[in-house]
């Protein structure tokens, strides 16, 4: 049955072969204007908020401007049913069974969705769609004896490849059952229901259905993992953006490498004062363009509807070969940008949470400048403003899990329309007949910026305090020149990579992955990059004797080991398969570091670590 039903998967792929997302046609009967607020359904827990630099302003400003996303209709994810029953599917106990965070309804939250489920209005049509923003996968509430405590800009706890799972199933059954669809056009068109009307809109439902499912055949794994193998608190973001780009902006979906790398979801405090971003440190931070840069390919990735296709002919006179289009919201993303750049790690609530034994973490204060902090840096909390250069270690020397950084590297696809044109269209060798995936996101990404210059610009200063710039900022004039910083820091972080996959495809050499600062660490589990450990007292195990299975998606947090409970959950981690071989992206080796000390070392090292 289930290879049966890859094939079936396989087939509709190839037959669907230069279909767009953004090729919809017909009404969609969601305009901005219809939206009204409604009670959210179920409800909604009542968590405590930590200090960490953000007013309750802030917050709701971060959980729900809209950065361009796009997924259905606002209205049809209001009064969508489950599949299986007549429940809604944003009933918050069914978002919560996901992981999402439910909130109330509001102004900026009118159909009271989950934290991240922002509202975006097309500024041309008028429509009105609902799509993600960056809180919906870096927020999370962890849960002690009762009480739940939200952290801004930790890494969510979410299994988003079920949400998009249930939510192609509720929108396929919605527009083939009658009955239901019946109940869901009456509400949805309110007043405006009516025989034709309804039909209209079936029809819209059933195209927006299949555009739907196609980006989850596209990014469907092979069929030898198993159907839980991204499941909570992880995802392949880095294989949707390249597929975002390679299948649906170049409009060929068998264009496409299975995301076969999940990893945990990065915590947000420091990203904006780092120099390098991304596990695989792959993405400069350089002035203005590298956190809007950084922030459209996320965007690309979920459902930034990113098309790539010939340019008018007038255009092409002028030596523009392709045109750009998305529906990124770039002064959205200079204000989320802002906001993260003012977010600080949150501390160990010793309200909420047992205290810290301070005699305890002032050992393990000694054991840290021995052991960590040479890859991991010591930052104050009142230096936490400040720039820092992460440490990039070398894959063969880290020895965890290489797949995130081999496939970021060398996954390839076919570059199409883009043949024979410059790599980053300003600079850059032409591309060939194939190119590295990732090369053909950040074309587009460079096309965007390219395509609207003057808002790029505005964007990118945003996040400068007060309108002061620095140094770099003072001395450029144009988008462009930031662009050719940004494209030259990225280029000689990859150079390294190039020369060892001329040796050889099957060295790991060149490759690399980023240590941070751990402050706030203690709210940031699962850890390694991939979350195959899940807390700090597996993690300082000898790597082969580290537990090789646990639950994952309990809530309920362990102040003891540090990490989430892992005798409950939602769903299993298993680090290897059926026949005991590590499944290719979930190994929990490497990261000997600490592993050598005495358990009552150990203990105090945690200890310390709760301080950060």
């Amino acid at each position: 049955m289930k290879s049966l039903l890859r094939l079936t998967l396989s087939v509709l792929i190839i037959s669907l072969v230069a279909c767009s997302i953004l090729q919809r046609e017909g009404r969609y009967f969601s305009h901005a204007s219809t939206i009204s607020k409604v009670d959210a359904i179920g409800s909604i827990p009542m968590r405590i908020s930590l200090e960490q630099n953000w007013t309750d302003q802030t917050r709701m400003d971060f959980w729900f401007t809209s950065q361009g996303s796009r997924i259905i209709p606002y209205s049809w994810f209001m009064w969508l049913e489950q599949a299986d029953s007549r429940a809604l599917f944003r009933d918050a106990g069914h978002m919560e069974q996901l992981r999402y965070l439910p909130v109330a309804s509001s102004a900026v939250n009118p159909a009271g969705l989950p934290i991240g489920f922002a509202l975006d209005t097309d500024t041309q049509t008028g429509d009105a769609w609902l799509g993600l923003t960056c809180a919906a996968c870096h927020t999370n509430q962890l849960d002690y004896q009762g009480t739940k405590i939200l952290i801004e800009g930790a890494p969510t706890l979410a299994n988003f490849v079920l949400f998009y799972q249930r939510l192609v199933n509720a929108l396929t059954v919605t527009g083939k059952d009658d009955a239901k669809f019946e109940r869901f056009a009456k509400r949805v068109l309110a007043s405006d229901y009516s025989a034709e009307s309804a039909a209209e809109l079936r029809n819209s439902v059933l195209q927006i259905s299949l555009a739907v499912a196609q980006r989850q055949l596209v990014n469907a794994l092979p069929a030898t993992y198993p159907a839980d193998f991204t499941s909570y608190a992880r995802l392949d973001a880095f294989g949707n953006i390249q597929n975002a780009a390679s299948a649906f902006a170049l409009h060929d979906l068998t264009n496409r490498n299975p995301p076969t790398a999940p990893v945990s979801y990065p915590f947000l405090w420091g990203t904006h004062q780092s120099d390098v971003v991304q596990w695989n440190a792959s993405a400069p931070n350089t002035p203005i363009v590298g956190p809007l840069v950084r922030n459209i390919g996320e965007v690309v990735g979920v459902f930034g509807d990113l098309s790539i296709t010939e340019a008018p002919w007038w255009q092409r006179v002028l030596g523009k070969k392709n045109s750009y289009s998305s529906t990124v919201k770039m002064l959205g993303l200079g204000h989320l940008e802002a906001w993260v750049k003012d977010l600080r790690s949150p501390q160990w609530p010793q309200q909420y949470l047992p205290g810290i034994d301070a005699t305890k973490a002032a050992q393990g204060s000694v054991i840290y400048q021995q052991q960590c902090a040479s890859c991991h840096q010591e930052i104050t909390r009142s230096d936490e403003g400040q720039d820092y250069i992460a440490v990039k270690t070398p894959l063969i020397e880290v020895g965890t899990d290489p797949a995130m950084a081999w496939n970021a590297a060398h996954h390839k696809a076919n570059t199409l329309i883009l043949e024979g044109t410059k790599k980053d269209i300003i600079v850059g060798d032409k591309f060939s007949v194939q190119a590295p995936a990732i090369e053909l996101a950040v074309n587009g990404v460079v096309g965007l910026v390219l395509k609207n210059p003057g808002e790029a610009l505005k964007a990118g200063l945003i996040p400068e305090e007060h309108g002061k710039r620095s140094l770099l900022a003072d001395e450029l004039s144009s988008i462009e020149d930031y662009l050719q910083v940004n494209l030259a820091a990225r280029e000689k972080l990859t150079v390294a990579t190039k020369a060892a996959s001329l040796l050889s495809e099957s060295e790991l050499h060149g490759l690399v992955y980023k240590a941070r600062p751990l402050n706030g660490i203690w709210a940031t589990a699962p850890y390694l990059h991939n979350g195959s450990v899940p807390n700090l007292w597996e993690l300082l195990q000898l790597p082969e004797e580290r537990i090789a299975e646990f639950w994952v998606g309990s809530r309920e947090f362990d102040p003891v080991r540090v990490g989430y409970r892992v005798d409950q959950g939602l769903s299993k981690y298993r680090v290897r398969d059926d026949g005991g071989e590590v499944t290719p992206g979930n190994s929990n080796l490497g990261h000997r570091y600490g592993t050598e000390l005495s358990d009552q070392q150990k203990w105090s090292l945690i200890e310390y670590m709760k301080t950060l």
